[in-house]
């Protein structure tokens, strides 16, 4: 049986200037009254960290217990429901992780009954006993959502206009690619507006925008020719399936993407020929926590209540930095206003 885990909860998590320890244990910070590591099996929760931009990550350490900047030495990053690791394709460090995979078969009705309190036991188990080999262990790469140029949270879905992908279109051409807008009826998918930039030699076009109303069936788009076209072989490059908020390639064509930096943009990138690789779906950078709400081993599941909001699964990665390795768990998504864009941590050091 394991013994009761310490607990630290951040009083804000924002400046991360003051902890209290809950449970009776002493003050965890240091004669110099900066934060030390976390003890061996001490739970640490934040309170809601600001990871609301669309286009911008913060980093986080979980030795330092800190959002800190991306130069400074950190272990994930977050982005509204998305984690990622300092390694691979997102960083310069050597972190990786692995999925649990804990309730991954959870029903929805099993998820939307999990609490902070009756979670908390399951959590605490997992120790060091339960690392797995360390060829499990995986830095970040590029995986499918389809519905990665959404904004998912409180509400009706609206377009994740930071979002844009380098395109190898199903001519041998090249594009960048953005959603600026979605509209709807109710709950159905009405339209997506689109923003495009061809590529000519080595230089990129001025963005053209166009809007692509759609109904009940799937509709493909050329970004050559900047509208709908009725699928004939390699006329098309991407695919909208209305009733299921997707967007797809045209995979037999070869046509691939690859999701475009922050920095310098949509409109500053220079080049949309130069990714390091084009998969054959709507990419986006992951790791061993899963960026898509579609997969049921990531942080969150959405519209459990048809309510267009996320739930936390309660889903548990192991987080490995050097000769550490802590445990991790995304608790929450709403701040305490109510916004999207917030994630709770909830962890705890292993090993």
């Amino acid at each position: 049986m394991s013994s009761l885990p310490r607990f630290t909860p951040f009083i804000r998590a924002t400046t991360l200037v003051a902890l209290i320890a809950a449970c009776g244990e002493s003050s965890v910070t240091g004669e110099t009254g900066q934060l030390v590591p976390p003890l061996l099996n001490e739970v640490v929760v934040t309170a809601p960290v600001n990871a609301s931009s669309l286009d911008t990550l913060v980093y986080f350490s979980l030795d330092s217990r800190s959002l800190v900047p991306k130069a400074g030495q950190w272990d994930i990053a977050l982005r509204r429901f998305e984690v990622r690791v300092n390694g691979g394709v997102t960083g310069t460090g050597a972190v990786t992780g692995f999925a649990l995979n804990n309730n991954r078969t959870a029903t929805a009705s099993q998820v939307l009954a999990f609490t902070n309190i009756n979670t908390l036991a399951a959590f605490d188990s997992v120790r060091n006993a339960q690392i797995p080999a360390d060829s499990l262990f995986k830095a970040d790469r590029l995986i499918p959502n389809a519905n990665a140029f959404l904004n998912l949270g409180a509400g009706v879905p609206t377009a994740n206009t930071a979002a844009y992908w380098k395109v190898k279109t199903a001519t041998g051409g090249f594009a960048l690619t953005r959603v600026t807008a979605i509209t709807f009826a109710g709950r159905a998918l009405t339209s997506v507006s689109f923003e495009s930039r061809t590529q000519t030699g080595a230089t990129l076009g001025a963005p053209r925008a166009f809007t692509i109303p759609t109904g009940n069936t799937p509709v493909s788009v050329s970004l050559s020719t900047a509208g709908a076209v009725t699928a004939s072989g390699c006329n098309w490059d991407l695919v909208i399936t209305p009733a299921l908020y997707e967007i797809g390639v045209n995979s037999a064509c070869n046509a691939g993407t690859y999701p475009g930096a922050a920095t310098p943009g949509f409109t500053a990138t220079n080049s949309a020929s130069d990714a390091p690789q084009y998969v054959s779906y709507l990419s986006v950078l992951t790791g061993p926590v899963p960026s898509s709400i579609e997969d049921p081993g990531a942080p969150f599941r959405y519209d459990l209540l048809n309510d267009q909001r996320l739930s936390p699964t309660f889903n548990t990665y192991l987080i490995r930095n050097g000769a550490k390795t802590y445990k991790l768990q995304v608790i929450g998504y709403y701040g305490t206003s109510g916004s999207g864009g917030f994630p709770t941590l909830r962890y705890s050091r292993i090993r």
